[in-house]
């Protein structure tokens, strides 16, 4: 059993896929295949079945999933040992990010870092917010960026980033733009844009409206922000969010409510026990931080 064929077992795990487990590792799928074939052969049983729907795991597949990770896990922190010695920085980050206000995003941290240090690769995830945790706990990222969580484990960690109370994103026509303190009863028979469920600005907002009391009726659900204000804009609705994620200079026909009594949304960044990261996982949080208490907030109200 070679580690590769782990790692490209864990590719196929992650992405759900063969197709695109071989573009993530930078293979063909003929190649990815022959690899997990040999690897099957070698343990005497199927990892997955093949069908129409992608690749589906079987129980002995399940099986292998955690010891896989842990090999492959041992393996990078054995390398990162030997490169910290000579000096080098060298591995792979694996990161999952929310949609960020500008004045926090990424990117360009990670190009900087890349530069710098040519010897790390860098997997940015995809994930909903729901998942985030989930990510981080079970070792498949080093670290992600994402709203705060209330579930989390004693071995996590939350760093919170950005706080600040929700606010109501409505057209600038609207009655209540630029309005201040508005009352969450104000708000029961206004058209809102929903946010789906598992979003933490749409537990705030459900909870808001438990609090007072108050019930509403859900037309219209939209998994995607950036649609949300695109919405607002043209009129559709009013929303509700953190006032750092309005951007305003995209949207410029969206105006900003406050709301009384508003509950606090806060992102930051959510890690595992710092001996279970890598260094080079260390080392690009760590320019990350920096980055966000240098960059300047770009409040919207």
């Amino acid at each position: 059993m070679e580690l590769r064929q782990l790692e490209h077992f864990l590719a196929v795990v992650e992405e759900g896929s063969f197709t695109r487990a071989a573009a993530r590792v930078f293979m063909g799928q003929s190649s990815m295949s022959a690899s997990l074939l040999a690897l099957e052969r070698e343990l005497g049983t199927d990892l997955f079945i093949r069908g129409r729907r992608g690749a589906e795991m079987t129980d002995a597949g399940r099986a292998l999933i955690e010891p896989a990770r842990a090999a492959v896990e041992s393996t990078e922190r054995a390398r990162d040992a030997v490169a910290a010695v000579k000096g080098l920085l060298r591995g792979t980050v694996r990161i999952a990010v929310v949609t960020v206000p500008r004045s926090i995003d990424i990117t360009e941290t990670i190009h900087r870092f890349q530069q710098e240090h040519p010897g790390v690769d860098v997997r940015v995830l995809p994930a909903d917010p729901k998942s985030m945790v989930e990510l981080v706990a079970d070792g498949q990222v080093d670290f992600a960026v994402t709203p705060r969580v209330e579930r989390t484990s004693a071995a996590l960690r939350f760093q919170p980033l950005v706080s600040a109370p929700i606010v109501i994103a409505c057209p600038a026509g609207h009655r209540l733009a630029g309005a201040r303190e508005v009352r969450p009863r104000d708000l029961a028979e206004e058209s809102i844009i929903e946010l789906p469920d598992g979003w933490r600005s749409r537990e705030l907002f459900d909870q808001l409206f438990e609090d007072h009391g108050l019930q509403r009726q859900i037309r219209l659900e939209v998994d995607d922000w950036f649609s949300v204000l695109s919405m607002v804009q043209r009129g559709m609705g009013i929303s509700y969010g953190p006032p750092e994620c309005i951007d305003t200079d995209i949207f410029g026909g969206v105006a900003i409510a406050t709301l009384a009594g508003a509950p606090v949304w806060e992102l930051g960044i959510v890690t595992r026990d710092e001996a279970l990261r890598g260094a080079a996982g260390r080392a690009l949080l760590a320019v990350y931080l920096e980055d966000c208490a240098n960059a300047p907030h770009n409040w919207s109200w």
